[in-house]
């Protein structure tokens, strides 16, 4: 596994590029944790990172997106989702909208939704601009395993893996350290994970008590 410095962004932003194009999987630097990301329109890496996870089928995969622009494209975004990402994107919130049904339904693991988020750490959100598409952005760990929250631990979540990302954005140590928090909004809002964001305070950006 390669390993590149944020610092060099452009160099890290191009050879993260490289990777996703050809189907492989990196971990990158988020706000919460580090994350596995591959092409969210690829097949061939949809399966890459549940390959390099150890992951069931049963367990869908949420998506990084550059901005919620970007991410109209693929899933249905209302008016709660607007004053939700107004308040807390970039963030650690990530927003389960209905699909639209364009991306692989091995993401979706047969719900009717897809997880997406604009991380507070720009690397993601710039990936997906100069891709031009979402990427994954699942935590970065073997399945069943403790998430990753700095290179050391990146590195070391994937040490017996069959199958390896091919390059690690080192970005120094996650500033929360903590999962995203996870909300459904298909339907009537429900609360999925709470993370680093209360959910107190979602209801509140929503004028609900």
């Amino acid at each position: 596994m390669r390993v590149i410095a944020w610092s060099e962004q452009d160099l890290a932003l191009r050879e993260a590029a490289a990777e996703i194009r050809a189907g492989r999987a990196i971990i990158y630097p988020t706000d919460t944790l580090y994350a596995l990301g591959v092409s969210a329109i690829s097949a061939e890496g949809v399966g890459a990172a549940y390959a390099a996870k150890g992951r069931g089928a049963d367990k869908p995969l949420s998506l990084c997106v550059a901005d919620l622009e970007q991410a109209r494209a693929y899933v249905e975004i209302d008016a709660r989702a607007e004053a939700l990402a107004q308040a807390f994107l970039p963030g650690a919130l990530t927003l389960v909208c209905a699909s639209k049904g364009v991306l692989p339904a091995a993401l979706q693991a047969g719900f009717p939704g897809i997880g997406i988020r604009v991380p507070g750490h720009p690397f993601g959100p710039a990936l997906c601009k100069l891709l031009g598409h979402p990427i994954t952005t699942t935590s970065a760990n073997v399945s069943g395993l403790a998430a990753a929250t700095d290179r050391a631990s990146a590195e070391a979540a994937f040490a017996d893996a069959v199958e390896q990302p091919s390059l690690l954005i080192n970005g120094g140590p996650s500033p929360l350290a903590q999962a995203s928090t996870v909300v459904d909004l298909i339907g009537e809002l429900k609360l999925i994970r709470e993370g680093a964001i209360p959910f107190a305070a979602i209801r509140r950006a929503l004028g609900m008590p």
